[in-house]
């Protein structure tokens, strides 16, 4: 019988390297974060270390909650890394998220992180942000819903649509908002983009994501991976 690691115990390994005992630990949402958590935890486990695990969505909770880690609320900025995943990355390793509405958490984990790790299959890499006719996703005020949308058009959105969930129901953010999602032309400068999308009264977190430093671990079909990293 192999006994060979499996590339997501492989990488969950890994993503535990140098988290020690009583760290905080920030965990972004979807599907990513729930397949390496577990790969993670073993990991530690192995080598007696116990974190505090920050979650941004219940779906993340309830995976961290079921392999009984200790989950607690953001106290602390001193947050020794951050596992995420994300919806497209371009050649400068800028990010597009909020695909599973959790972009205002993930930012505020991501931003205060001492190390940002971020999972991505390599069919989400492309040369610009917004190639293929990606949208950005947009957290907006209910109250802002009509002159957010119309501001967004004036910022060269060429198309901005509510996000609805499966019953055809307007989706909410972890936080309530409500989530618009914007087709741009691909986006030659990420970080300004963010800043001049921000500015718009009643946007409260755009799915941009320029974060310094980062390690994004590019996933091959194959499941073998290759860390790229950017510095501050």
């Amino acid at each position: 019988m192999s006994t060979k690691a499996s590339p997501t115990e492989k990488l969950g390994k890994e993503l535990a390297s140098g988290i020690r005992n009583g760290d905080t630990v920030g965990l972004g949402s979807g599907s990513t974060v729930a397949r390496l958590l577990p790969a993670m935890a073993k990991a530690m486990r192995e080598k007696g270390v116990e974190a505090i695990w920050v979650p941004t969505s219940l779906q993340i909770q309830a995976v961290a909650q079921e392999l009984k880690l200790r989950v607690g609320p953001l106290t602390s900025p001193d947050i020794v890394k951050v596992v995420d995943g994300a919806d497209q990355v371009d050649s400068r390793l800028n990010l597009i998220k909020g695909g599973g509405g959790a972009l205002l958490k993930e930012k505020v984990l991501l931003g205060s992180a001492k190390d940002s790790a971020i999972v991505a299959d390599e069919k989400k890499f492309v040369d610009k942000l917004g190639t293929g006719d990606y949208r950005v996703p947009i957290e907006v005020s209910q109250f802002a819903r009509e002159t957010a949308m119309a501001m967004l058009k004036k910022r060269g959105s060429k198309d901005v649509k509510i996000r609805l969930d499966v019953r055809g129901y307007p989706a909410y953010s972890e936080n309530g908002n409500m989530l618009f999602d914007a087709l741009f032309a691909p986006i030659d400068d990420p970080a300004r983009m963010e800043v001049e999308l921000k500015s718009i009264p009643g946007v409260l977190e755009v799915g941009i994501f320029v974060i310094r430093p980062i390690t994004v671990y590019k996933i091959r079909p194959d499941g073998a991976y290759e860390a790229l990293k950017s510095g501050a």
